[in-house]
């Protein structure tokens, strides 16, 4: 029997090959960006003879085509490996066996239901905190401050699980099981659990320590025995390490235990927190990560059970205590923005975007503003908001599309198929991208191999061939993914079979590959898993492996489309819904010029690939037990070729951060900007700098801000709303202010404001903007070519400007030009660098009136020079009567010598 290993999700968001058809002409398939999460490579191939195991390490592996022979196999789900494999038990100090732990059961048991253990002892973690004051501590109260510089709450986690190379994988160390607890606490986490409000502030009050449990136990103890109930009831932890990737993929048996998890938080201690011991907070933080980290089904099932509202609550009650330390803090909430990170990558609504500015904003003489904003940047700029918004989720369990059979007969195949897949947490058992065979097991199946993907055809006699391609998909990961046979006349007038294998709408990868003529009809077109063995008893010798992975729309076509429709397949995304015929139409109520071409290109080319089009299934249409087909044929009502749908799959929909973003208030991405003004004046609006703590912490979130900028601005509607709030002038005035803000706050130097972050931020968001030249133009004019808006940054900072704009040359020449950046930064030489001043002339250190040294004003105006230099050079020579009027203009007007 074939090896087993830990199942791992694997996403793929997308389209599918599912053809009834087999023809001589090609199979394509095309996965719009499958995401690729953990991916396991110690399988061996699923069919291969014994002694013919062909071996793929690392991305240098040549493609490789194989002939094996049927193995004998069993359809195995990843909840019935946990039976199979064996347990080993981690080492543990003699004797230690038969300690009882004042929890109930022995300190082993505890030690693996907690995950909190010494290096050096078998004391139970509420022993090795009882240096620390036992505190209660509830929202509101004053904490423990003496442990504001503790160490590192990072904790020893069970190691990762060590698989055999010849036997099945070994069990990984236990989660935590339930713990020994009494039926009064289980009873009350189940009522807590199932909603009830008095059994939650019961709760509350227990783990708090405001109200004594049972015969009067540790608080702590009956804390840990709270946590450890709420992880065991959605699933448990293997591993609590935060940068780790030692948990397998595996779905949440309960979400609303995390709901409850979340309120909880605040109410649990937090003393305690060592390298090597977790306190009762911190264990229940960073089991939830674990959890929300494990595979994206658990993040859809906390989203969509509102758990992202409770941990921004629960951080505001949190952090909002660290008020008025003067940057220490009680706790170390780091875990919990990286859950509120993951949460919101996934999806944000708009009321959590704007209870997520509350929280920064009531916390800003904190340390926490600036990483919640971090997590927030991180959060818009998430691989996995780069997916579909509307997906299938297949369990890895028995989930699938079964697709309509062909009743006729059929001498060849000819099929392509385009998927948007999110490649996933997974790659146990070869779990199938599609699987198309006929009664007599004849046909082609695609399926993940490692990092690796393989596509394999029945010849007949029993044996199989298998081509191996190279390209190693990266782990949680969106990819456009499309496989085409394709059978073209060589240049001796013999037929040539290749199998191409496109990877976001380039071609990687091209092989010759020998496609067996079918003469019996297609008896099964499954997506994302292979047919059951108890359907009409076909493979019976061979176990189902299905995907664990989440997918977009489908398409499955009858030939193939070629690298140009390829490509503009995966630039349009899985969003979009085809229409077809009549029913089309053409765009017009377009709000700009780009949506208005983006939106005629996808029309014309599903004009295109209509009458290519076999089956096509989008996970917006499913409904109850059937996927209908999109095709044209099947849009028009011509056939009706539903997908049935195999176990249970999903449908994950959620609001991409950068949406919300647009959705939240006039002007789109504009409204973050308030957070980096510390105060206003009420007759004009204008920003004024304020006191001294508030003004360090507001332009300390600049640099995330405008970085944030720069990625929304790339979102249609976020551009549009920028433009039309214009932007640029505001940035423009906002940046102004940072830079007096900043400059006022370093009294104590004379070299200027030396945020580096700052400028290359805003560098960033100039050079980011794709859509519109004319307002990339404005940015340019307002943001980077104003030298006395960098006039107070310190020599250093001026100096690498001015690189980066000699830089630039080479890729934003038009743009520059556009901007007028000859005579711009010839005027901003004469205000800014000119040693003999003018009247109006700008300061070029700080708001003290320091003066700049005259070394340093010429190596300025050298490096300025080197760019108007390459501008004029790289100029057409229609230009050059323009740039020698600036010049003479500039030389006659210099009272320095050395300058002009």
């Amino acid at each position: 029997m074939e090896e087993e290993e830990e199942p791992k999700e694997i996403k793929v968001s997308g389209n599918e090959l599912d053809s009834d058809e087999v023809v001589d002409g090609g199979v394509k398939q095309f996965i719009e960006n499958p995401q690729i999460e953990n991916v396991n490579a110690g399988n061996d191939i699923g069919d291969e003879q014994a002694g013919e195991r062909v071996h793929l390490q690392g991305h240098g592996i040549d493609s490789v085509t194989t002939v094996m022979g049927e193995d004998r196999f069993e359809q195995v789900s990843l909840k019935d490996k946990e039976k199979n494999i064996e347990h080993v038990d981690s080492t543990r100090p003699s004797g230690s066996d038969k300690v009882q732990h004042p929890f109930g059961g022995n300190a082993e048991d505890f030690q693996h239901s907690s995950g909190m253990y010494s290096t050096e002892c078998n004391s139970s973690p509420v022993a090795a905190m009882q240096h620390d004051d036992h505190l209660s501590y509830s929202p509101g109260s004053e904490g423990h401050v003496g442990n504001a510089n503790m160490q590192s709450a990072s904790s020893i986690g069970f190691d990762s699980p060590r698989y055999s190379p010849v036997s099945s994988p070994q069990k990984p160390k236990q989660k935590n099981a339930m713990p020994n607890m009494s039926a009064e606490l289980l009873h009350l986490v189940d009522s807590a659990i199932m909603g009830k409000p008095e059994g939650m502030e019961k709760l509350k009050n227990i783990a708090s320590g405001v109200e004594i449990f049972g015969n009067g136990e540790e608080m702590e103890s009956v804390s840990f025995l709270i946590v450890d109930s709420l992880l065991a009831t959605m699933g448990g932890v293997e591993s609590f390490e935060e940068d780790g990737d030692n948990n397998p993929p595996s779905v949440m048996l309960n979400s609303r235990a995390a709901i409850v998890s979340g309120e909880l938080i605040p109410w649990l201690p937090y003393v305690g927190d060592s390298d090597i011991v977790m306190s009762p907070r911190t264990r229940m933080v960073r089991g939830l990560l674990a959890i929300l980290r494990a595979c994206t089904r658990n993040r859809a099932m906390c989203s969509m059970a509102g758990l992202l509202g409770v941990l921004l609550r629960t951080a505001e009650k949190i952090f909002t205590v660290d008020v008025g330390l003067n940057g220490q803090i009680r706790w170390d909430g780091t875990p919990l923005c990286r859950c509120i990170q993951y949460l919101a990558g996934h999806s944000l609504t708009v009321s959590d975007l704007q209870r997520w500015f509350q929280v920064i904003t009531g916390t800003l003489t904190t340390i926490w503003p600036s990483r919640l904003m971090l997590a927030m940047e991180k959060a818009m700029s998430e691989k996995e908001s780069m997916g579909p918004v509307c997906t299938f989720e297949f369990d890895g369990e028995s989930s699938g599309l079964l697709g309509p059979a062909k009743s006729g007969k059929s001498s060849a195949m000819s099929a392509a198929a385009a998927a948007s897949a999110l490649a996933g947490e997974g790659t146990a058992h070869m779990p199938r991208l599609f699987s198309f065979l006929s009664a007599d097991n004849l046909g082609i199946e695609a399926y993940f191999h490692a990092q690796f993907l393989v596509v394999e055809i029945g010849i007949g006699k029993g044996k199989r061939s298998a081509l191996h391609f190279t390209y190693a998909f990266k782990p949680q990961c969106w990819y456009f993914i499309g496989l085409e046979h394709i059978n073209k006349i060589g240049v001796l007038g013999n037929a040539e079979s290749e199998v191409r294998l496109y990877v976001d709408g380039s071609l990687y990868e091209s092989r010759p590959f020998e496609f067996p003529r079918i003469s019996k009809p297609l008896s099964f077109c499954c997506i994302g898993t292979n047919p059951p063995p108890t359907m009409a008893g076909l493979q019976r010798r061979r176990r189902q492996c299905p995907l664990f992975a989440e997918m977009g729309p489908v398409y499955i076509f009858k030939e193939p489309i070629g690298q140009e429709r390829m490509a503009r397949l995966a630039a349009r995304g899985g969003d979009i819904v085809p229409s077809f015929g009549n029913a089309a139409g053409l765009p017009w109520l377009a709000t700009n010029a780009n949506v208005q071409s983006k939106a005629e290109e996808s029309v014309l080319l599903d004009a295109e690939i209509g009458g290519f089009i076999h089956l096509l299934y989008h996970p917006s249409l499913l409904s109850g037990r059937f996927c209908p087909d999109a095709s044209p044929s099947g849009a028009a009502g011509m056939l009706r070729r539903p997908a049935e749908v195999l176990g249970q799959v999903h449908v994950a929909t959620r609001m991409r951060p950068v949406d919300a973003l647009w959705a939240l208030a006039y002007g789109g991405p504009l409204s973050l900007l308030p957070l980096a003004i510390s105060n206003l004046r009420e007759d004009t609006l204008e920003p004024q700098e304020g006191n001294f703590s508030v003004s360090v912490a507001t332009t300390s979130l600049a640099g995330p801000i405008f970085r944030i900028i720069s990625s929304a601005i790339q979102h249609p509607r976020n551009h549009e709303e920028f433009s039309r709030g214009r932007g640029p002038e505001v940035l423009s005035k906002i940046l102004n202010y940072l830079l007096q803000t900043l400059s006022s706050l370093d009294v104590g130097k004379h070299d200027g404001v030396g945020d580096e972050e700052l400028v290359v931020s805003v560098v960033s968001l100039c050079q980011s903007q794709k859509i519109n030249h004319m307002l990339k133009v404005q940015l340019f004019t307002t943001l980077l070519l104003d030298l006395k808006i960098w006039s107070l940054c310190s020599y250093g900072i001026q100096k690498k400007l001015l690189s980066s704009l000699a830089d630039m040359i080479f890729t934003e020449s038009a743009v520059m030009r556009d901007a007028n950046a000859i005579q711009m930064l010839l005027d901003g030489c004469r205000k800014c660098y000119w040693t003999v001043p003018e009247k109006d002339s700008v300061n070029t250190v700080s708001v003290t009136g320091a003066t700049r040294l005259v070394g340093e004003v010429h190596a300025l105006v050298d490096e300025l020079l080197v760019v108007i230099e390459l501008l004029v050079v790289a100029a057409s020579p229609s230009l050059a009567s323009n740039d020698v009027r600036c010049l003479l203009g500039f030389v006659v007007d210099c009272p320095q010598p050395g300058q002009a």
